[in-house]
């Protein structure tokens, strides 16, 4: 079936904005069939399994907990507590502990609109406070990249081998930093993915506090009006609303990982080196599946006059292009130029992409003697079976 869709009214911008929303839906890759499933990449998979597991468990305690307090199970009939002053703020551990003993004391059936924007707020507080959300972006960013060497050093990972590194790898930017040589790219690469990382899941934080604030001001509000079902409702909306949070985590955990682990593997290769893109995965893109099995040269970053259609280098992405083939122009749709359009990244293609790079040639001498050298220690030498 044929869907016509009238963008006759819509500015330059705003169909330019439709267009590029249409197609980055279609490299989605992330319906519910496909997300959870393993990532393909062995030097990945168990980290995206280890940060879905830990942002889940904070979703799923801010949950079970805003359950609680609408059901009313967290009044505790002690003396009344009066209520702190000010708006949302970033509560000291302090401030947190009196905003609790408030709500903990107000009978349930007294709670205003305020009073449960206040519990939305305290729960963001403390399942998805900003410091620990950085830490933990910072954490998944220096492994999924070092990954990335790891796989510049060796063919393929076991799952017992793939957990003895992640246990090794340092968790923080300056730990690496002392731990390991380093380039100013490969540290840069790390820098970038630690800030990226952290911006996508602060934002998820934020997302869900704003939505929650607004999913339980209208059910209140229904209530309070005397709207049949309202609280079955709310519960059916809560299910919803951390399923679709679930799937956001979960999209953050595989981008990343593979968009850190390809960089980081790009990065540890010499310039010259020729690597084959490999998209070979259940629902993969039109894209992603044109450019399966493509050989490119890596180059180093500087390097002048690149070649964006046959050569690599760290930082390469799709940031800025776009993959709708067409742009408004005036009253009409024109065909964008070459350098508009999406190339070749040394990452991810787009969100959720699932794609890899190998050698072209086996053996490959791959990252700096140090590193294999702590590899190969880590694993107790060459015993596979490790």
């Amino acid at each position: 079936m044929t869907l016509l869709l009238d963008i006759g009214d819509l500015s330059e911008r705003q169909t330019d904005r439709a267009l590029n929303t249409i197609y980055k839906a279609i490299h989605s890759h992330d319906d519910d069939s496909s997300i959870w499933r393993e990532h393909e990449s062995p030097f990945v998979r168990r980290l995206v399994e280890l940060f879905t597991q830990r942002g889940l468990m904070r979703l799923d305690g801010f949950r079970k907990e805003l359950e609680q307090w609408l059901a009313g199970e967290r009044h505790t009939g002690a003396p009344r507590v009066r209520r702190p002053p000010g708006a949302m703020e970033r509560w000291t551990h302090g401030e947190l502990s009196l905003v609790r003993l408030y709500l903990e004391t107000l009978p349930p059936a007294e709670f205003t609109l305020d009073d449960w924007m206040m519990v939305v707020d305290y729960l963001a507080q403390r399942y998805l406070p900003a410091t620990d959300l950085r830490s933990e972006a910072e954490w998944f960013a220096v492994r999924s990249v070092y990954m990335g060497r790891v796989q510049a050093s060796m063919e393929s990972l076991s799952a017992k081998q793939a957990d003895k590194v992640l246990d090794a790898l340092p968790s923080t930017l300056e730990a690496a930093a002392e731990r390991f040589t380093m380039t100013s790219t490969q540290r840069v690469m790390i820098e970038y993915a630690r800030t990226r990382c952290a911006e996508n899941v602060t934002r998820l934080a934020d997302n869900t506090r704003h939505r929650m604030r607004e999913v339980i001001a209208y059910h209140t509000e229904q209530e309070f009006l005397g709207v049949p079902g309202a609280r079955h409702s709310l519960q059916t909306t809560l299910v919803d609303e951390f399923g679709t949070l679930n799937r956001d985590w979960r999209r953050i955990a595989v981008t990343e990982a593979g968009e850190n682990a390809n960089q980081g593997y790009i990065s540890s290769m010499a310039p010259g080196t020729k690597v084959r893109r490999v998209e070979m995965y259940e629902d993969a893109c039109g894209w992603c599946r044109k450019i399966d099995g493509k050989v490119m040269e890596i180059v180093s970053a500087d390097a002048p006059d690149k070649d964006g259609d046959t050569q690599i280098w760290p930082g390469k992405t799709n940031i800025g292009r776009s993959s709708a083939p067409r742009k408004r122009v005036g009253s009409i749709l024109v065909h964008r130029e070459p350098e508009e359009m999406w190339w070749i990244a040394a990452g991810t293609q787009h969100p959720h992409c699932r794609g890899r790079w190998v050698p072209v040639i086996q053996d490959l001498p791959g990252d700096d003697p140090e590193f294999g050298d702590w590899l190969r220690a880590t694993l107790g030498g060459n015993d596979a079976s490790d």
